[in-house]
């Protein structure tokens, strides 16, 4: 069950950041999380749900817990590297997520 839910997440990573394929086009309205941007589509950390959150590398249920944890306790994220200041996310985690996460103005 496990490695089945791990194959789910990858495939369902790959679907959202492989360019030229897509379920519908993205309208980058402010109820979206997900932002394109050039050819890549990036997952804005501010508005991100949990399950889209755990698409990301590294991201499991608590890591996403975390990022949404701190948004509701400290606020927005001003930049993407703010996201090291969420607990168990450092700069190794960072570099991992740079492709794929923005923070939208």
């Amino acid at each position: 069950m496990k490695r089945q839910l791990t194959s789910l997440l990858v495939l369902s990573a790959l679907f959202i950041y492989t360019p030229g394929i897509s379920a519908a086009p993205l309208d980058n309205d402010a109820s979206s999380s997900m932002v394109s941007v050039g050819i890549a589509t990036k997952i804005d950390l501010n508005i991100a749900s949990i399950e889209e959150l755990q698409t990301l590398p590294g991201v499991g249920i608590s890591k996403a817990k975390a990022i949404i944890a701190y948004r509701q306790d400290v606020g927005p994220f001003l930049e993407v590297a703010q996201i090291t200041e969420v607990k168990g996310i450092g700069e190794k985690m960072l570099s991992k997520l740079q492709g794929y996460v923005v923070v939208k103005d």
